[in-house]
């Protein structure tokens, strides 16, 4: 499972006020872990900078239609025309640019082969339709379960690399941050840490989710034109209740019946994708990065447990973590940062902006103990560690997904894996707990009472609301 401690932003490491990035439109990234960001290359006509737009939308195009020339000229996998194909697909992992799936390191890695092959045969079959467009494997996320929106984001790296090396030299040149020759082929000097070059990214090139995960709207759009949905409604016929993979089955299917369904489809994904919106920020990115970079002062406690006594001592600390984290979310506005609109955020922004308190809290009181998280793509959760034998562990849940499996199995798994007893179960409650705490609240006594061990459950009112000034 990948994993962070001590996460350092680009602009604290090189010593520039990360209002210039904001001013510049770029991502102030991570120098030691990957933010789940993605670079959607249907955005790269979109972006407000001149050089995304201009350049690097150019050669994403002229790559990408070379790419298609070759495919249409294959007669069979595996003869000349598709090895020269195979070589335009670069699905190796960039390590500059602080987004995708990675954790506590940041260096790439290589897509299987067989996930290179699946796309050639896609965009083969859609070639085969008629269509030519090479925006076209922007789409790959759609039809095939096994292409993920980091495979889509790196091959699109790859392509505009020379554009970002030119965004990121500029601003660097212009606020004195050191660069040295690029070991990525460019023309550009480029900033490095730990022998690594980093590249910036414009923000409004980037998405937060797979477009395949995140698409009723461009179902809808493609809904409009008759010929696909009498095709979708053919293929769901019978079927009372579609799961989302056999919608996606059938908006397939549907999308690739012809050259004209199929721009069709892609026209409605272009006229609907949208880049990850900082003033929403629905996963919190841009709030921790704010956490991160305040004032450390505001987490001092007059009182630390002294954490070299032993493991309990530890979970008190943690718990004084939780505590402050609940008391800006209970007692200040950090609610807010919750909610998009009347609709709670995802999991993970709760999650993600309490790994930021507890990081800071740590680092102010000097506590020589750091939080430590998994930023996969699958379930946050937490680990305080401080030697070999005192840890304690924590796991976040929001009142509307699976509470009772969450402590009762979940955080049991997590415990287990990491030899240890102590862990701390947290609800963030958005109004919709109903009877889920006392169902936990019963396992908990029924474990203490046969005389094991039971995670302590904590909860936290994230229910929206009144101003501070109002709540007087």
């Amino acid at each position: 499972m990948a994993r962070i401690q001590n996460p350092l932003l680009f602009s604290k490491h090189f010593g520039v006020d990360e209002k210039e990035l904001a001013n510049a439109g770029l991502i102030d990234p991570f120098l030691n872990v990957d933010t789940q960001l993605f670079i959607d290359p249907l955005l790269l006509a979109k972006s407000a900078n001149p050089i995304i737009a201009g350049d690097a939308y150019k050669h994403f195009r002229s790559h990408f239609s070379n790419f298609i020339r070759l495919l249409s000229i294959s007669q069979a996998e595996g003869d000349a025309a598709w090895r020269g194909a195979r070589k335009l697909l670069d699905l190796s992992e960039p390590a500059q640019t602080g987004l995708g799936y990675g954790g506590s390191s940041r260096s790439g890695s290589s897509r299987p082969t067989e996930v290179r092959e699946v796309i050639m045969r896609t965009a083969k079959e859609i070639i085969d339709l008629g269509a030519n467009d090479p925006e076209m494997v922007a789409l790959m996320g759609f039809f095939e379960e096994n292409v993920g929106p980091d495979t889509i984001s790196d091959f699109t790296t790859r392509v505009i690399i020379e554009s970002l090396a030119a965004i990121t030299s500029h601003f660097c040149t212009s606020h004195a941050i050191s660069t040295s020759k690029s070991s990525i082929n460019s023309a550009y000097d480029v900033p490095y840490f730990k022998g690594s070059p980093v590249l910036l990214v414009p923000k409004d090139i980037v998405r937060d989710l797979p477009l395949a995960n995140d698409w009723s709207d461009i179902e809808k759009a493609a809904m409009q034109n008759q010929a696909i949905r009498d095709r979708v409604n053919q293929y769901l016929a019978g079927i009372a209740t579609p799961t989302i993979a056999q919608r996606k089955m059938a908006l397939r299917n549907a999308a690739l019946a012809s050259s004209k369904e199929f721009e069709h489809f892609l026209g409605s994904v272009k006229e609907h994708v949208d880049n990850y919106d900082p003033n929403v920020d629905a996963l919190a990115y841009y709030k921790i990065r704010e956490i991160l970079r305040s004032d450390l002062a505001s987490f001092k406690q007059a009182i630390v447990p002294d954490i070299r006594k032993g493991p309990e001592q530890l979970k008190e600390l943690v718990q004084a973590t939780i505590d402050q984290f609940k008391h800006h979310i209970e007692k200040g506005n950090l609610w807010e940062e919750l909610w998009d609109g009347d609709k709670p955020k995802k999991e993970r922004a709760a999650q993600l902006i309490y790994f930021a308190i507890a990081d800071c809290f740590c680092k102010a009181n000097n506590v020589d103990v750091s939080p430590e998280a998994n930023m996969g793509g699958g379930p946050v959760d937490f680990k305080f560690s401080d030697g070999y034998s005192a840890r304690v562990l924590v796991e976040m849940k929001r009142s509307s997904g699976t509470v009772k499996h969450g402590y009762e199995k979940q955080l049991e798994i997590y415990k287990d894996a990491s030899r240890t007893n102590y862990g701390i179960f947290v609800v963030m409650d958005f109004g919709d707990l109903g009877g889920k705490l006392k169902e936990i609240q019963t396992i908990r006594q029924r474990r203490l009472s046969a005389g094991e061990q039971a995670s302590e459950i904590i909860v936290i009112d994230a229910r929206k609301k009144a101003s501070a000034s109002k709540r007087g």
